[in-house]
C-alpha cells in the first residue's frame, strides 16, 4: 500500500479521479447545477500531460542507465544523534513560528483597532481580519511574515524528520517527539483557524514514514497502519474545531450538524472544480505569464521597484455555486498564466521532475525533502496552488543547506 501512496503519478491519478468523481456526483445529485466539458476536458490535459511526463523521464532515464560505480554518496551519515539534534532544531523553529503567528494576531487587533479579547472571542470576526491582514500586506515587507515563513519552513523539515524518526526508533522518546510536533501544528493552526497548513505537515510526516517503509519494509503492516492513525486522528481533531469555531457546517442548509460536516468535507474536496467552471466561463482570455506560478518571486520583483503589482486574490474571490467557494484547483494559476498551453505543459514538467526526484528520494534527505514537497503539490493540486506561499521554497533550500544527510543503511544502524 505504501508503494502507492509514495507513487507520483498514481497519487497525482487517485487526486484528480477522485475529486472529478465527487463533482460529477454533485452534479449528478444536483448540488451543481451542470457538468462544464471545458473543466472535464482541461483535467484529463491535466493529468495525461502529467502521466506523459513522467514516462518520457522514466524512458529516458531506462536509455542512459550504466553499470553502477562506487561512486561516494553526498552528505553525512544520519545517525541518531544527528537526527535528534535535527528534530530539536525544527522543534525550536516550530515554537518560534507558534510564537509569532501569536504576535500576528496582536497587530492584527491593533491594525483594526479591535481588543485582542474582543477579536479572540469571535472566531468569525478573527479569522475574516486576519485574512484580510495577510491579503493586504502581500506586497509589504512584513518582518513579520517574512520572520513566520523563516520558522514555518525549518519546523516543516522537522515534519520530513519525524517519519524517519518513528519507522526506524526503537525507543518511546520518538512518540515524545510526536506529540510536540503535533502538538505545536494544532496550536498553530488554531491560531490562524486554518486546516490547510497542519494537512500539509501531517502529510509530509505521513509520506517521509511511507518512503522509509517502501524504501526497507522492516516493519509489519499493521504496525505501518497503527503510526499512521495517529497523525490522522490530530487532523480529524482540527477539522471539528474549526468547524465548532467558524459553524461551517451550518452554512449548507443541513438540519443534522452531523450531516452538515460530513457535507462540508465533500464541498471541500469537489467544489474547485465547480468553481473553476465558473471562472472558465467569464474569462476574459488576458494572461498573467507567470505571475501567478511564480508569485513568491514576482513579489520580489516588485519590492525592488522591478516589477508592478499584479492583481491577485491571495485567498481567492468568493464564489456561490450555489455555497461560497474560493478556491479553484491549481488548474486556475496555471491557465491564469498561460492558458491550455499552460495546462499541458506545466502538468508535463511536473511529471518528469517527480520521476527524478523519485529516484534520488531514497539516499540523500533534502531530495527526500523536497520529494515530499512535491508530492504534497500533488495532493493539494485539486485544492490550490501551493508554491504560491515562500515557505515551501524556503523548507526544500534550509534542507539543501543544513541538513544534508545521506540516508543510505539506516535498516542497519538503527536510530
Amino acid at each position: 500500500m505504501t508503494r502507492y501512496l509514495v507513487h507520483p503519478l498514481f497519487l497525482f491519478v487517485a487526486v484528480w479521479v477522485g475529486a472529478t468523481a465527487l463533482y460529477l456526483g454533485g452534479v449528478y445529485a444536483g448540488v451543481f447545477s451542470h457538468a462544464d466539458p471545458a473543466v472535464l476536458g482541461l483535467v484529463a490535459l491535466n493529468v495525461g500531460a502529467f502521466a506523459v511526463g513522467y514516462f518520457t523521464c522514466r524512458a529516458f532515464a531506462l536509455l542512459r542507465r550504466t553499470p553502477e560505480r562506487n561512486e561516494r554518496l553526498p552528505g553525512v551519515p544520519l545517525t541518531a544523534a544527528r537526527l535528534r539534534l535535527a528534530l530539536n532544531v525544527t522543534l525550536a523553529a516550530g515554537v518560534l513560528a507558534f510564537l509569532l503567528c501569536a504576535a500576528r494576531l496582536v497587530l492584527v487587533a491593533a491594525r483594526y483597532k479591535i481588543g485582542l479579547l474582543e477579536l479572540l472571542s469571535n472566531p468569525m470576526v478573527w479569522r475574516g481580519k486576519l485574512t484580510t491582514f495577510v491579503g493586504q500586506t502581500v506586497y509589504e515587507t512584513s518582518l513579520s511574515a517574512i520572520a513566520i515563513s523563516l520558522a514555518s519552513s525549518v519546523f516543516s523539515i522537522g515534519f520530513v524528520l519525524l517519519g524517519i524518526c518513528v519507522y526506524f526508533g526503537r525507543d518511546r522518546r520518538r512518540y515524545l517527539y510526536v506529540v510536540l510536533f503535533l502538538s505545536l501544528m494544532l496550536g498553530i493552526g488554531m491560531l490562524n483557524l486554518s486546516r490547510k497548513e497542519l494537512m500539509v505537515n501531517v502529510l509530509f510526516l505521513v509520506l517521509s514514514y511511507a518512503m522509509m517503509h517502501y524504501v526497507y519494509r522492516t516493519r509489519s503492516m499493521a504496525e505501518v497502519l497503527q503510526h499512521l492513525l495517529i497523525p490522522a486522528c490530530v487532523v480529524v481533531v482540527l477539522f471539528v474545531a474549526i468547524d465548532l469555531l467558524l459553524a461551517k457546517s451550518q452554512t449548507y442548509g443541513h438540519q443534522s450538524k452531523l450531516a452538515g460536516f460530513c457535507f462540508s468535507l465533500y464541498w471541500y474536496v469537489a467544489s474547485p472544480l465547480a468553481a473553476f467552471g465558473e471562472f472558465l466561463a467569464n474569462r476574459d482570455e488576458t494572461y498573467s505569464l507567470g505571475r501567478n506560478l511564480f508569485f513568491p518571486i514576482h513579489k520580489w520583483f516588485y519590492r525592488l521597484h522591478l516589477a508592478a503589482p499584479t492583481e491577485i486574490a491571495v485567498y481567492g474571490e468568493k464564489v456561490y455555486i450555489p455555497y461560497v467557494a474560493n478556491v479553484y484547483s491549481y488548474l486556475r494559476n496555471i491557465y491564469e498564466d498561460f492558458g491550455v498551453f499552460g495546462v499541458a505543459i506545466v502538468p508535463y514538467v511536473l511529471g518528469w521532475v517527480a520521476a527524478i526526484l523519485r529516484q534520488k528520494a531514497r539516499a540523500f534527505f533534502p531530495y527526500l525533502n523536497m520529494y515530499v514537497i512535491l508530492l504534497v503539490l500533488l495532493v493539494f493540486s485539486f485544492y490550490n496552488y501551493l508554491l504560491i506561499s515562500n515557505q515551501f521554497y524556503l523548507q526544500a533550500f534550509f534542507a539543501l543547506a543544513f541538513f544534508r544527510f545521506n540516508l543510505t543503511g539506516l535498516d542497519r544502524t538503527g536510530l
